[in-house]
């Protein structure tokens, strides 16, 4: 499962685009594309989309992302699918949403991810948590 993404602004921006653009039919490269995320590295998106459980095992759009997508539940549809996704972290802190990055990054190793990689992952997580409302 990927956890962390090399660009917090760009997921920010792709995340956005996740909620505000009208559902495609599968969440493909060729979706990616044509909402702009034409660099190779912007293909790990789609394996967010799955982290938080927005998109069934063919990558298409689920009721989760449907969800989303009304402004009246965005948050709360973005909690739920966080608390699922990084249930390890809730299981030791919860109140992950607020542990320091460095908490957070030794959680992330012990997944056997390198220091950079957690860091990176923290940065993900943080930057999700802006769409839960508890940033």
């Amino acid at each position: 499962m990927r956890y962390s993404i090399d660009n917090p602004n760009r997921l920010r921006k792709f995340i956005e685009v996740a909620r505000d653009s009208p559902l495609p039919e599968t969440a493909s490269k060729d979706w990616l594309k044509a909402n702009d995320f034409k660099k190779r590295q912007d293909a790990q998106f789609l394996e967010i989309l799955e982290l938080l459980n927005f998109v069934d095992q063919d990558r298409n759009p689920n009721q989760n992302w449907r969800g989303f997508q009304d402004k009246s539940k965005t948050s709360g549809v973005m909690s739920k699918s966080l608390r699922e996704a990084y249930s390890f972290m809730y299981q030791r802190y919860p109140d992950a949403s607020n542990q320091s990055d460095s908490n957070l990054e030794k959680l992330f190793m012990e997944r056997d991810l390198n220091k950079d990689q957690a860091a990176r992952a923290v940065k993900t997580f943080k930057t999700l948590l802006q769409f839960a409302g508890w940033m």
